[in-house]
């Protein structure tokens, strides 16, 4: 495992760790809302179902209760299978599949695109998505 892969754990857990309520499903929502709105300019909505796609389906074995996703959904009904998904499962196991699939899926765009490339855009998603959210606290 090299710098990178840990920066970007370090990214997933910081995001995770955001205020609100761990259980509240659409808080789930939040990391995976911030990277398609950065990646989906570069790999399009459908590279960004494919990824989707198939980091569900490498994590199926692990947690059997989440929807398969077919790639070529919206990614409104992406995200809002995931938020139904999420919200019907225990909160710690919520969480822990949360983590795994943004683990997985981020991994599977490091492998793509490589590992800086992708601690970059994982890093300025989740700065902009909290200095909105910061924005709008202050409102």
């Amino acid at each position: 495992m090299d710098n990178k892969d840990d920066k970007r754990r370090q990214l997933i857990h910081a995001m995770l760790a955001q205020p609100g309520d761990p259980d509240d499903a659409e808080g789930h929502l939040r990391p995976w809302r911030a990277l398609a709105v950065h990646l989906i300019p570069l790999i399009g909505d459908s590279g960004f179902g494919a990824l989707y796609g198939r980091t569900g389906r490498l994590l199926a074995p692990q947690f059997g209760w989440l929807s398969p996703r077919p790639s070529t959904q919206t990614l409104d009904a992406l995200f809002q299978t995931l938020k139904e998904d999420l919200a019907g499962a225990d909160p710690a196991q919520a969480a822990l599949a949360n983590e795994a699939l943004l683990g997985t899926f981020t991994r599977l765009l490091s492998d793509l695109i490589g590992a800086a490339l992708t601690t970059r855009l994982i890093d300025t998603a989740w700065n902009d998505a909290r200095t909105q959210e910061n924005a709008g606290e202050q409102k």
